[in-house]
């Protein structure tokens, strides 16, 4: 009998002991893990030559003899290269045809496609070509991930294997719960670099010139429309007339008085003579 109260004893105080661990331990995990993502990234090697992230951007603005024609031999050429047009906007002036073009091309194929600008044009304005370097931001999204998915990995452990208590389990699921987010933001950046470090970028424009021409007037107005519009004039013509001869009634009074007392004051002269 005493036997059994020992061994019951002590699976109660198990018991008991078992939900402070689990809280201590997440605990303890959720201060590791933020004072490893306020540290700084771990050293990583120095990436050579041809370990760089480098994003091209181009730009450039061509006059062609033929737009339609230059268009054509433009969509050969990016089948040719892999790439592919992201947007085309197009504008007609009457001096000038114009369209504006977004292009998407393999980062090692935009190189040969701006040489070969000059044979498909009859005069190129200006041409840039920019790089901008995001290896260290690259590396770092990598090192952030890989110690986030980590965490997260350790989080699921504890939920799985030490968690007991309702209270423990819902701490547990909102930490997994915010680092997926976190490493979900990262993920769409690093995903964002890799899509503009394979494909470079070239805005072009493209125009023809042409000899002007007046459109004239798009619309011309008929004569009863004219008739109308004239009488409508009239009509709103006389009302500002008597709303200003309204709003000057001070002044036509008192010109009105003067006008009498002149007129009175001739007549008496009149009468004397």
């Amino acid at each position: 009998m005493r036997s059994l109260l020992l061994l019951c004893f002590t699976l109660l105080l198990c018991t008991c002991d078992r939900a402070p661990e689990t809280a201590q331990a997440i605990s303890k995990f959720e201060g590791v893990h933020d004072a490893r993502a306020g540290d700084a990234p771990p050293d990583q090697p120095l990436p050579t030559e041809t370990d760089q992230q480098i994003i091209y951007t181009a730009s450039a603005r061509a006059e062609v003899a033929d737009l339609d024609s230059a268009l054509a031999q433009l969509n050969a050429l990016l089948t040719q290269r892999g790439g592919f047009v992201a947007s085309q906007h197009r504008s007609n002036s009457p001096y000038e045809l114009q369209v504006e073009l977004v292009l998407r091309l393999p980062a090692d194929r935009l190189q040969p496609v701006l040489d070969a600008l000059p044979r498909l044009t009859e005069h190129i304005d200006y041409q840039n070509l920019d790089s901008r370097n995001v290896t260290e931001e690259w590396l770092d999204l990598e090192s952030r991930l890989e110690t986030k998915r980590e965490v997260r990995d350790r989080y699921i452990e504890i939920l799985r294997q030490r968690a007991e208590k309702v209270e423990d389990i819902l701490n547990a699921e909102e930490k997994i719960r915010r680092v997926t987010e976190e490493i979900e933001a990262q993920e769409g950046r690093l995903r964002y670099l890799r899509d503009r470090v394979s494909y470079s970028t070239l805005t072009l424009v493209l125009y023809q010139t042409q000899d002007y021409r007046d459109t004239g007037t798009a619309y011309q107005r008929g004569f009863w429309n004219r008739v109308g519009s004239a009488a409508v004039f009239g009509w709103e013509l006389i009302q500002e007339l008597v709303l200003g001869l309204i709003s000057i009634w001070p002044i036509v009074l008192l010109t009105a008085v003067l006008v009498a007392l002149w007129r009175r004051r001739r007549g008496r002269r009149n009468s004397i003579v």
